[in-house]
């Protein structure tokens, strides 16, 4: 029988490695003390040979490098599998771009996905696309690929359905979405649709998560405008830009990623109508069901692998057209252009399936999220609370009829430097990367996201010792009993 993460998480040390959850396409690893993520971001033999899973952007999992290393690595080469021979060469693209040396395509006979090898020197290159991009051979494709069974990309019943389910979440049709084999996939493609239609500079409002920041500095003809608090200071910045020169588009997220602030969606867009420009909203952090955006975004994305999954064993994303917007038809168009169906019939299988008690799950994870925020506030040991239940004004107004707060939080304790490793260590839930499991999950997020520039995400507001924590469905005086166990350790 596979673990049960509600009554018996993984948080040990000798968990390190162990897939979270309990199954063979896990999309996340337990790094269960602080040590441990550090070790795994300086690229520690003794980490890295624990991993079971890893959170697939970032580090290969092991059936996809078992694919790398039959089939792409070879002497001074290395590869990477991608969903298509289009993303392929995209990859291809980045890394000249880059200034990257000699590339090759290699497909995979009888199978829609490629690879691409380039020079060891070359690699991490490769790579960066590869975490910035998410157009990813999933671990059951590979596994396909090296059974020599065809990995398809079918319009089955499932995808139907999970289509069908996201355009209900939003407000839109089943032919306003499109899926894809992640959530950053579906932002490329939302960067790349406005980009199509709006050549020039975008804006990123507010502190975002880390590979939508790196999508609009990295790619080919990327430019953009940072404003890292997403405050109102930061929308008179923009507006004050806008009177010269305005972006092409706006990209937010609602809330945001890790410090669970809203912009003023509202203004966002009353700008956006006043100058023309197009605005992108990544709502992954509120849940889904909580918030109702589409009305104020021209392009919604959405990482389904979180809240709308659930169970933290498959990664899919989905981008959505509002159909109302004034360029909803070049949009439709250029995305058309651009897409095609990578997220496989194995994976959206297991999509579909999941987000069956999505609803139920959502409600219960609102409810414990709010208790728990409630207590961390009252906690001598604790510094900041952020969540959206604590600033609501700009969320309530997003806030649909039945919707609540959602279940990520993130605290900074009181003598941080000293006293976070120590809780974190202690803490009795399951401890990797990933959100929006039906079991709680928590994670040094700062130190896994952005581990070679700590300062610049200190400098924009976000500290060293932020834990980020993702509220599961347990009882929810079990959970406080946990934190209330772990945060004893740091005072000692």
């Amino acid at each position: 029988m596979p673990r049960d993460l509600l009554t018996n998480p993984l948080f040990r040390a000798d968990h390190l490695g162990a897939c979270i959850p309990d199954d063979p396409h896990a999309v996340s690893a337990c790094l269960p003390h602080w040590k441990d993520n550090v070790g795994y971001e300086e690229g520690d033999p003794f980490v890295l040979q624990k991993l079971q899973a890893a959170y697939p952007r970032f580090c290969f999992h092991p059936i996809v490098q078992r694919l790398c290393d039959k089939l792409l690595n070879e002497n001074d080469l290395k590869g990477l599998p991608f969903a298509s021979a289009r993303c392929a060469n995209r990859a291809v693209e980045y890394i000249r771009n880059a200034g990257g040396g000699q590339t090759s395509l290699v497909p995979f006979d009888g199978q829609s996905a490629c690879g691409v090898v380039v020079a060891n020197e070359h690699f991490p290159l490769l790579k960066q696309y590869w975490q910035h991009a998410g157009e990813n051979v999933s671990s059951r494709v590979a596994e396909q690929i090296l059974a020599g069974t065809p990995a398809l990309a079918t319009d089955t019943e499932a995808r139907t359905s999970v289509r069908k389910k996201v355009a209900q979440l939003t407000g839109a049709t089943p032919d306003d979405v499109r899926l894809f084999p992640s959530g950053m996939a579906a932002i490329a493609c939302a960067w790349r649709a406005v980009l199509a239609i709006r050549p020039g500079q975008t804006c990123q409002f507010g502190f975002p998560y880390v590979d939508t920041l790196k999508i609009q500095q990295r790619f080919p003809a990327a430019s953009v405008e940072f404003l890292p608090i997403g405050d109102d200071a930061d929308i008179a910045k923009l507006e004050l830009q806008c009177k010269t020169s305005p972006p092409v588009a706006v990209f937010c997220e609602v809330p945001t990623n890790p410090l669970l602030e809203t912009p003023n969606l509202p203004r966002l867009r009353s700008i956006a109508d006043r100058h023309d420009i197009l605005l992108v909203v990544d709502d992954t952090l509120a849940a889904c069901g909580n918030l109702q955006v589409l009305r104020y975004a021209d392009l919604l994305v959405t990482s389904l692998t979180k809240y709308f999954s659930g169970y933290g064993n498959v990664l899919a994303g989905s981008l959505v057209v509002n159909p109302h917007a004034k360029h909803s038809a070049d949009l439709h168009h250029a995305i058309r252009r651009d897409f095609e169906e990578t997220l496989s019939d194995l994976d959206i299988a297991v999509l579909a399936a999941n987000s069956q008690d999505l609803a139920q799950r959502t409600a219960a994870i609102n409810s414990n999220a709010k208790l728990v925020v409630e207590y961390l506030l009252r906690h001598p040991s604790v510094a900041s609370v952020f969540h959206p239940s604590i600033a609501r004004g700009n969320y309530d107004v997003l806030k649909s009829a039945k919707g609540g707060y959602g279940g990520l939080l993130s605290i900074v304790l009181n003598d941080a430097q000293n006293s976070t490793p120590k809780v974190f260590d202690a803490l009795e839930v399951c401890k990797g990367p990933n959100l929006g499991t039906h079991f709680t999950l928590c994670c040094p997020y700062t130190l896994l996201a952005h581990y070679q520039e700590l300062d610049f995400a200190e400098s924009c507001g976000v500290s060293r010792w932020l834990l980020r924590i993702s509220i599961g469905v347990e009882p929810v005086d079990e959970l406080i009993r946990r934190f209330d166990k772990a945060l004893a350790h740091g005072t000692r």
